[in-house]
């Protein structure tokens, strides 16, 4: 065979070897989403302007750690194009739309800002992505070892089971090995320690204590430096988070006082200020207060709380429900018509809800248009709009107004409502059976151990372990359904214990789709074909280590329970309670003057001659500079107070849960939805008891 032809077997083959090595870990070729997005469009910024950055070290340090492949001169040229270009954008836009300018023109160094500074944020998030697996890559590993003291296994297994950044250099780093570009797995290591190192330190002094079981002999050194191993990184992940709970006070503060207190104080004000007015003022006004409070105020709160949720420690992962076999379609709910389940769109309900019950406030929002557009088109506009305000201020008109307008409110809240619980709180159910069977599984294994150390063949110890749920009524936990699925399978199909769980059409482990415990069984599962001695040995140390991991869970979620209560609190109760106030507020303040006017008005009709002349006419002199036609319509207000009502909360709701779960979705959504019924409610309830009393004062000050 010629040599070309033998180099040629060999390239194919490496070739076949890196698909299969691919598929297996499911590496990816090529980036994709933003990353990808971001390192072409530095390469494309540095191949038309290249400027050098001020701080390029930290710049390529945070690129390292981030693992994005550009350069600081990428990154800033990047920044100072996409600054020129977006202010060319919106110096256009302003021409065409005077009235928002001034916000336009914030965005521009706004975009410069976030791409200036995304290295250092990616760099973060990915270290903190990586602390988040470096507890589940030491407990796979102390797992792996604690029955086959083997390193390379134990770093094979462990990778097979991390998806995140710590996960792929454990997987680039096996590779190396498999195609000798690393001779020892130290040498691997090596190649990764700079980047482990600003990640977590405290994950290579555990690896550095697991590397040290090759030089114990005896089991109980061997236990207790696995012991020490897992022990060091839960409580490296423990001072993390304490630290990450002491820094969340000025989030906290940043929230209450720049997203409630004082843009609500300024709602209050607004009514105010625009009622004396001249010229277009109040309507420029009116603008930036709806574009203001919309868009532009939400917009700053979600990208700054996203950032701080971002930098959250990594703590422990969330159940990962997807495989469930009756988990439904993503963004679907299941319901049963006699024996058929049909899935409904979560969307198509909130729609519904949202067009059923805004129903009068489109109607009412579409005359107010039309009305608005029949005016101004025709002779003497200003003072017949004038007079179609105050007529809308009326008292008389003011609750009927108020009533109809919060229609729309109350159906965005629930039609936002019905679609965040339609597509999460199914999926809630199935994520906290799983969270229940992983928080119980470590005292299953520990009882196990005890039942198999007398040596009972494993059939048998199931048998006793579920006798002994039984005599201690948790028929309906899921543990014992899991036990009783797995002995079901075994005893009337004549499966193996591997099989009764892992068999792709009757395993039971497919109804309990726990990611922890389909790994930890099949840790157990090659123990159990060499004796009960060693399988009950591997149950009690596995118990063991899931029971400090439950411990150090539990602490955190109690380090952040107070401030978990504080953010609901606000989100639930205080921000509708406040915007509610501020809503009715502005109301009466408008109604009052209008009041007041009209009084004044009455005195100057009886004293119209003789001595009062003088002061009659200084009346009207000063009401000339009351502007009513130029006060915003109150349910236009209201409807900028409750959007902004639903915004916040759905924000601090949004914050909460990133403090307490991370990026889970699903308790993101049920939490929302919930928030956002208790929040209408409260409300609801503020407004239109605020709106009552405004008619109770009117009547008292009018006499009528």
């Amino acid at each position: 065979m010629k040599v070309s032809d033998l180099l040629k077997k060999m390239r194919i083959r490496k070739k076949d070897e890196l698909k299969e090595f691919q598929k297996e870990f499911e590496i990816e070729e090529e980036k994709k989403g933003f990353i990808g997005f971001f390192e072409n469009a530095c390469r494309f910024a540095e191949s038309i302007i290249r400027i050098t950055p001020p701080n390029a070290n930290n710049i390529r340090n945070a690129l390292f750690n981030a693992d994005i492949n550009a350069s600081p001169e990428g990154v800033f040229s990047l920044t100072i194009l996409t600054i020129l270009a977006s202010f060319l954008l919106m110096l256009l836009v302003a021409f065409v739309l005077p009235t928002i300018g001034i916000f336009l023109m914030i965005i521009p160094f706004a975009l410069g800002y976030l791409i200036y500074t995304y290295p250092s944020y990616a760099a973060t998030v990915t270290k903190i992505r990586a602390c988040d697996e470096t507890v589940k890559t030491i407990l796979y590993m102390v797992i792996y070892l604690r029955l086959t003291p083997q390193m390379e296994g134990a770093f094979n297994f462990a990778s097979k089971h991390c998806t995140g950044p710590l996960g792929n250099d454990l997987k680039e780093m096996l590779w190396g090995l498999r195609i000798g570009k690393y001779k020892t797995l130290e040498e691997a290591i090596s190649s990764k320690l700079d980047k482990w190192l600003a990640w977590d330190k405290e994950f290579i002094e555990s690896i550095n204590l697991l590397f040290s079981l090759e030089h114990e002999y005896t089991e109980q050194r061997r236990k207790n430096i696995l012991d020490k191993a897992l022990t060091h990184i839960l409580n490296s992940t423990y001072d993390k988070m304490q630290v990450y709970a002491r820094e969340l006070r000025i989030p906290m503060t940043f929230v209450h006082a720049m997203g409630i207190t004082f843009p609500l104080m300024g709602l209050v004000m607004f009514p105010m200020i625009s009622i004396f007015l001249h010229g277009e003022a109040g309507g420029y006004l009116s603008t930036y207060l709806a574009f203001g409070y919309i868009f532009v105020l939400p917009l700053i709160l979600y990208f700054y709380l996203r950032r701080i949720v971002s930098k959250r420690p990594g703590a422990f992962s969330f159940p990962d429900v997807s495989h469930h076999p009756e988990l439904p379609p993503p963004g679907k709910f299941s319901i049963k018509i006699g024996k058929r389940k049909v899935f409904i769109s979560a969307l198509l309900v909130a729609m519904a809800f949202f067009v059923i019950i805004s129903i009068p406030a489109l109607n009412h929002y579409a005359k107010l248009i039309s009305d608005y557009l029949f005016i101004s088109l025709g002779a003497n506009s200003e003072a017949a709009w004038k007079d179609y305000m105050i007529k809308m201020y009326e008292k008389s008109n003011i609750l009927p107004y108020t009533l109809q307008a919060l229609t729309l409110i109350v159906g965005l809240a629930v039609a936002i409502s019905a679609y965040c619980l339609g597509r999460s709180y199914q999926r809630l159910k199935i994520r906290n059976e799983i969270k229940e069977l992983e928080n119980s599984f470590q005292v299953a294994l520990f009882d196990l151990s005890e039942i198999l150390s007398s040596g009972v063949p494993i059939e048998f110890a199931i048998q006793e372990l579920l006798e002994k749920y039984e005599r201690s009524k948790l028929e309906a936990t899921p543990m014992y359904k899991f036990f009783s699925g797995v002995l079901t399978n075994m005893k009337k199909l004549g499966m193996t214990l591997r099989i009764a769980i892992f068999d792709n059409e009757y395993g039971i482990i497919k109804w309990f789709p726990s990611i922890l415990m389909k790994d930890v069984l099949e840790i157990l599962l090659s123990a159990a074909g060499k004796s009960s001695s060693i399988l009950a040995m591997a149950s009690f140390s596995i118990s063991s280590f899931l029971e400090k991991m439950k411990k150090i869970e539990e602490s955190i979620i109690e380090m952040l329970s107070e401030i978990s209560a504080s953010l609901q609190m606000q989100a639930s109760f205080i921000a509708p309670f406040i915007c509610g106030v501020v809503a009715a507020m502005a109301t009466d303040i408008i109604v009052l003057l209008q009041e007041i006017v009209k009084m004044i008005n009455r005195v100057e009709e009886q004293f119209m001659a003789g001595l009062f002349a003088s002061q009659t006419k200084s009346l009207s002199d000063m009401l000339n500079f009351v502007k009513i036609e130029k006060v915003m319509p109150l349910t236009l207000f209201q409807l900028i107070v409750g959007i902004y009502m639903i915004e916040i909360v759905i924000i601090i709701s949004y914050f909460l849960n990133g403090i307490a779960n991370g990026f889970d979705s699903t308790t993101r959504n049920v939490l929302i939805g919930k928030s956002l019924i208790i929040a209408l409610i409260i409300y609801c309830f503020v407004l239109i008891i605020g709106i009552l009393l405004t008619k109770g004062l009117v009547l008292g000050i009018s006499g009528t």
